[in-house]
Formats: structure tokens, C-alpha cells, sequence
């Protein structure tokens, strides 16, 4: 059986999540070394950047594996002629 939508929408979150609070330890990590901590202290920074980076890329893989998974067109709908620059497709004929 097909996850439901909701399902799918949950697993794009904690894909995203989880790919969020990688590329936020990277990148927190180099802002860290390149301008130092500051005032918050380097855990306080570091993991600003985790969760802001893992809350954006949760929010857009969820949306996105919902968007993805939307019911297509029925079979039936794929038969038609495809028209491009309002010429038919070019058709090679049978060779004896």
C-alpha cells in the first residue's frame, strides 16, 4: 500500500531535516573559524545555523515530496499527438 500524503510529507521533512543539520554544521563551522564566535559563544552560533538551515531544507523537501507525489494522468490521456512549433512529429516509414 501507497504511503499517504501526509506520510510522504513527513519523510521530505526529516530528509530535509536531516540534510539541513549537515550543511548548517559545514557551514556554521566555517563561520566559526573565518569570523569567530562573537558574543553567543561557538554553540550558540553553531547551532543557530543548524537549525535554521535544517528548518528551511526540512520545510522545502516536505512540500516538495508532497508536490512530487500528486495523482497523474490517467494512462489513457498519453495517446494523443504531440504537436511542437504546430508541426506533427516527424515519423520514419517502415523500410522493406
Amino acid at each position: 500500500m501507497e504511503p499517504s500524503a501526509f506520510e510522504k510529507m513527513k519523510m521530505g521533512a526529516a530528509m530535509g531535516g536531516t540534510v539541513g543539520l549537515c550543511i548548517g554544521f559545514v557551514f556554521g563551522s566555517i563561520s566559526l573559524m573565518r569570523y569567530g564566535a562573537g558574543t553567543k559563544g561557538p554553540i550558540n552560533t553553531l547551532s543557530q545555523y543548524m537549525i535554521g538551515s535544517a528548518a528551511s531544507f526540512g520545510f522545502f523537501m516536505a512540500i516538495g515530496s508532497v508536490v512530487r507525489s500528486e495523482n497523474r494522468l490517467p494512462v489513457s490521456n498519453l495517446n494523443l499527438p504531440v504537436i511542437v512549433n504546430g508541426r506533427k512529429p516527424f515519423r520514419q516509414q517502415e523500410r522493406p
